[in-house]
């Protein structure tokens, strides 16, 4: 009877020492030999911050970090890096491995070991248009397998790691080189178990994957597949117990300095933010990788809105991820200045999920406020109110302001945008009245005016000879005053 409680005892011991090297391991893959994050310099001066969490500033770091003892030579290793290129014109280094194992070492450019007589280059000097380069913060994955002894030099026998370069600072204007995470497994993973792990360092981290990102089940959150437009810039929020993440707000380390989108209220770091979500939920969201332009929308050509040609597709999974409350915060200036007054700025949620954005299936909604230097925050969002599981959005600007009841019968400006410059302001009113029609520049300084008289249908013909961009035309009638935006190409 001892010897088979014992035996119980031993089993639930187990389970137990299982599930917390599960509940503590990244992606859900336990067994990590070596596992840093965050700050790990022991210098409180080199914290920086990855997508809101903090990271360590790889630029002149002294000191050597020992590998634990229970590592035994590393014949066998995966390795996984989430590092910020300071400056993608130069091969910086990350880190290198020495003592025991032999040598190995990462940089901004290449893998390579001397002693093992191995280099493998990521690109060559120059190019310009791989991902490697346009990405903020990047996934270094290294599987390796050591088919030479390692180096028994008595001096040099303990295995140790060298972040950076002791000797290097950035340099004025160059952003400095991060490093976020550092994860050493004593085995070669599986495919199955490496997008696990990367799949929790995109996420946290806000990096673009080349392949689909899973749960800590390995249940697809975002499939590039399907949602092959929407691949680029690619973030998340979203908790997983096993995978170790708990993501309250994000923004693509492409474009870091755009949109942002975070669970409740945005605060200046992850850990601070208040907002709780529950286990398994994720909200993952890409764009199309176009550019800010305004154009009116190609299926509505009397649309009021103009939206903006980037667009986004938010993909929910989880159980009450649809109860998610967000707030967004976006740079305006990339699309107005910001002094333009925010009540023309809207964010549009097209439901349906198609990226159409016919207007019954909208929601527009206005800042709730816009900072001095441009930011428009919305807050309260909540996605997927329909269940289709997915909702494109993108935002733009309000040509119009005035209700319909407000409205004159007819207060059209076209074609918008604008055809070689050439536009026409099309009046019908319910009365008699004079008229006059302004023009105004993004910066709201008036640049034309036209007066008409004593009619109650008008057509007035005009040229915008400024510079391409957003232009505001306004109607004042005896009593009354009208805005449209047009663009001119």
């Amino acid at each position: 009877m001892y010897r088979k409680l014992t035996r119980h005892a031993v089993l639930c011991g187990l389970i137990l020492l299982s599930c917390s090297l599960n509940a503590q391991s990244p992606g859900g893959i336990g067994r990590q030999s070596l596992w840093l994050k965050g700050n790990f310099s022991s210098d409180s001066v080199k914290t920086a911050t990855l997508n809101f969490n903090p990271a360590t500033d790889m630029n002149g770091i002294s000191k050597q970090i020992k590998m634990p003892g229970t590592i035994e030579g590393m014949r066998r290793v995966t390795i996984f890096t989430v590092y910020r290129n300071p400056g993608p014109d130069q091969d910086r280094p990350v880190w290198q491995i020495n003592g025991g194992f032999g040598d190995l070492s990462l940089s901004t450019r290449q893998v390579a070991s001397k002693s093992g007589k191995m280099s493998m280059v990521f690109e060559k000097p120059g190019e310009t248009t791989t991902e490697r380069k346009k990405s903020g913060a990047i996934i270094s994955t290294y599987l390796g397998q050591q088919s030479f002894p390692p180096v028994e030099d008595a001096t040099n026998k303990d295995i140790a790691i060298q972040f950076g370069s002791p000797a290097v600072s950035p340099q004025a204007g160059q952003s400095a080189g991060l490093v976020g995470e550092f994860i050493v497994y004593e085995t070669i993973l599986k495919e199955k178990q490496i997008a696990r792990i990367e799949s929790y360092l995109a996420i946290k981290y806000g990096i673009t994957l080349q392949k689909n990102y899973v749960n800590s089940r390995g249940e697809t959150i975002w499939s590039r597949k399907n949602e092959e437009v929407y691949s680029n810039n690619i973030a998340g929020i979203g908790r997983d117990d096993q995978s170790t993440l708990y993501q309250k707000q994000g923004t693509s380390s492409s474009s870091p300095d755009q949109l942002v989108i975070g669970i409740n209220k945005i605060a200046p770091l992850n850990s601070i933010n208040t907002g709780q979500i529950n286990d398994k939920d994720y909200l993952v969201w890409g764009d199309n990788a176009r550019d800010f332009t305004l154009n009116q929308n190609s299926g509505q050509p009397q649309s009021d809105i103009l939206l903006s040609e980037k667009k986004w597709l938010m993909k929910l999974s989880g159980k009450t991820a649809s109860t998610i409350s967000t707030e967004l915060k976006i740079d305006s200036k990339t699309f107005l200045p910001a002094d333009f007054p925010k009540e023309y700025f809207c964010l549009a949620i097209d439901r349906s999920g198609s990226g159409d954005f016919i207007p019954k299936n909208c929601t527009y909604i206005t800042p709730d406020n816009m900072s001095a230097d441009g930011i428009a925050s919305f807050s309260g969002i909540h996605w997927d109110t329909d269940g289709s599981g997915k909702d494109a959005f993108s935002f733009g600007l309000k040509t119009r302001l005035s209700p319909d009841a407000d409205r004159p019968v007819t207060f059209q400006v076209y074609p918008n945008p604008l055809t070689d410059s050439h536009y026409n302001v099309a009046v019908s009113l319910d009365k008699t009245a004079d008229i006059t029609v302004r023009i105004y520049d993004i910066h709201l300084h008036l640049i034309e005016s036209k007066k008409a008289f004593g009619q109650a249908n008008y057509l007035v013909p005009g040229t915008i000879h400024g510079a391409a961009g957003t232009y505001l035309v306004k109607l004042f009638t005896n009593d009354k005053e009208f805005s449209q935006l047009v663009i001119k190409p």
